[in-house]
Parts: structure tokens; sequence; C-alpha cells
């Protein structure tokens, strides 16, 4: 490998494909090699103007002995098949976020990678936000101590036009999923990164406005090895949209409203508070202050440059394989629980979860009859 990262990208016609090309091409640690994209007219159009490779196959692509690693801008319930041809090619890949459709595939992802010695890494860009390193930062230095309650609420919208327009959308059998997949999934990572996995999940799911086949509404309570409790909601039918998530620790909370960061500093842990006052109605005494950060460019960028660079310096990308697979497993959860009534224990049964996939896709629908 040279002092940067040959990366090709599949899928560059698209508006994630689109951003990967861009941004390959600012960074230091990569040099983009070429492009494919099965809307040949504009991969071409791609290659011309920032003369590089135009591949008119994948096997092309995969073949070429300058790219070191694919970038996969491509719908998701692609992402498992290429991975492991690019896997056998001796390729290492970056792909977008969900890493694939279910566990079970980004299970086999993750297994084809490390028995290759390559490396798998996922674009989940909001890791890299200043106010979300924050977070991250100041859960490992103990700002909040042993966590009691979390709660994430994320609200999106999306048209029937969005989902009208692509086949695979809305769909069981290809996207393998609704908002909880496709506009859930990078707040429930940071969700599961910045808190931790449940032991156990009871999720709630429906299609609420939609005419699709998945769910554009889900919730879920969870419980943790600790006893501590848990709440998620996603949905695509809100107006205003909103992202909020909280964690309540012994020590302390912090609450991240959209790009706002509060942090409430405890005088006294909770623990030893409940247990030492003597009056009745006394409240804890807290500090709340507001967690200054500097907002800037591209966070999707930084998490290409991340990878790169994890290869140059061998080491493990910040989000590897079986990071990218947690929030997708919770996913899974989630439906399975609301599908069933059931409470389901993590990690979750994968092959539970593809029978009922499976069902749910010969039903087309999200409910049992």
């Amino acid at each position: 490998m040279n002092d940067t990262v040959g990366l090709a990208v599949v899928g560059s016609a698209g508006v994630i494909g689109v951003s990967h090309v861009a941004d390959i091409g600012e960074l230091d640690s990569t040099r983009l090699v070429g492009v494919y994209d099965l809307n040949t007219e504009v991969a071409q159009g791609q290659a011309a103007d920032l003369g590089v490779k135009h591949y008119p196959g994948l096997e092309d692509l995969l073949g070429d002995g300058e790219v070191d690693a694919v970038a996969l801008g491509v719908p998701h319930p692609l992402h498992h098949t290429i991975a492991l041809e690019a896997f056998k090619a001796r390729k290492h890949v970056l792909t977008e976020k969900p890493i694939a459709a279910t566990p079970s595939q980004a299970d086999e992802m993750v297994r084809a990678a490390r028995e290759a010695g390559l490396t798998l890494g996922v674009v989940f860009q909001h890791r890299f936000r200043p106010d979300v390193v924050r977070m991250h930062s100041m859960i490992d230095e103990g700002a909040l101590g042993d966590l009691y309650r979390t709660m994430l609420s994320q609200g999106s919208f999306r048209t029937q036009f969005y989902y009208d327009t692509a086949a695979w959308r809305g769909t069981w059998s290809d996207e393998g999923g609704g908002v909880l997949i496709n506009q859930g999934v990078h707040h429930l990572d940071l969700f599961q990164w910045l808190g931790g996995m449940p032991r156990t999940v009871r999720g709630l799911a429906s299609t609420l406005m939609h005419s699709i086949e998945v769910e554009d509404m889900a919730s879920a309570l969870l419980e943790y090895d600790n006893g501590a409790h848990g709440t998620v909601h996603s949905n695509a039918v809100q107006a205003p949209s909103d992202l909020r998530l909280e964690l309540y620790g012994d020590r302390g909370a912090l609450v991240l409203a959209d790009q706002q960061l509060i942090y409430s500093r405890q005088q006294v842990p909770i623990s030893e508070f409940t247990r030492s006052e003597k009056k009745m109605f006394s409240r804890p005494v807290f500090q709340e202050e507001l967690v200054e950060v500097e907002h800037r460019g591209s966070i999707h960028a930084d998490a290409i440059d991340d990878f790169a660079r994890a290869l140059l310096e061998g080491r493990e990308p910040a989000v590897t394989g079986e990071e990218g697979t947690r929030s997708l497993e919770l996913i899974a959860a989630i439906i399975l629980s609301s599908c069933t009534g059931q409470v389901v224990d993590l990690p979750i049964d994968r092959q539970a979860y593809d029978d009922l996939l499976e069902e749910l896709t010969a039903r087309r629908s999200l409910f049992r009859s």
C-alpha cells in the first residue's frame, strides 16, 4: 500500500456515492482510483471529469490491483453480497449504514473479513460529531457514573413519494425494515455506543401513515444488566423533526437535544443522597451547564479518513464490523419483539429473526394475522 489508500466507489452515481467520491478527493489519506455504477452514463461522466477509471463491471473493479479498498455507496440490501465478493478479491471494505439488512448477514461479513485478514468498516459518521465525541469522553471519564436510565427519541419525516421512487424501499424482502433500519439506525448506533447494549427488549412497531410493508413508527422498552431502564422511539411521520438523547447516571446526566449538549452534575451521587438524606421531600442538588463544542464541516469525510488511516497505521477503524452490527441487532430485536409480543433477549436469535423476515416477506405486512 502507498502512503494513501486507493479507493474505488461502488454506487458512485447515487446520492451517497456522490458524497463518497467528493470526500475521497479531498482527503490526504485517500486517492480515488475509480468508480462503478449501474448508471453507466453518469459513472462514465464522473470518471472523465475526475480523471479516474470507470469500471464497466464489478469484477473489473475488484480485479484492479490499484484498488486497496472498496467504498459501498449502494443501498444496504446489496452490502452483504458485494462485501463478500470484495473479500474474496482481497479488498478491504467500507460500507455505508446499516452494515447489512440482517444481523446474520452482518455476522457473515464480519467473519469473512476476519478470516481473510482484511478490514471491514462502517460509516457511522455521527460518532465523529464534536458534541458526541465530547459525550463519549465525559462518560469514559466518569462524569455520569453508573447509568440508571437512557432515552432516545428520533422523529423524522418521509413522504409516500420517497418510498415510491425505489422498489426496494419499504419492503421486508429488500430493505429488511423501515424507519428503524433506514432513518433511525444512525441514532441507535449513538445510543448504544454511549449507553451500552441492553439485556432485553420489548418492542412495539406499526405502519401509521405510509403505504409500505414495514414500520414507519417504533418504540421499545429496554432493560440493562444492572437493572437500568431505557426507552427508544423512532418515526418517519413527524413534523417538526427532532433528536433527543438522554443518559442519566448516579453522578450526573447528559442531554443531547439536536445539536445542544447539556450536562447536569450532581453535587452528591444520587445513590448516596438517597441513603443519607433525612428529609422526606428533599431533592438532589445539581449544577446544569451548556457544554460548548465547535461544530465543523463534513463528519462524513471524517469517517472515511479514519477508515483509511486505520489501514495505513495497521489499526482497527473507529467503527468495525462488529461495532456496526450492534445497532442492527437492536433493530432486529425491536421488530422481533413487536411481531411476537414477547420480550427478546440479546444477543438476538439470528435464526428466529431470519424466519420472521421470511414470514413477513411472504405476507408483505408487519402484523401477524
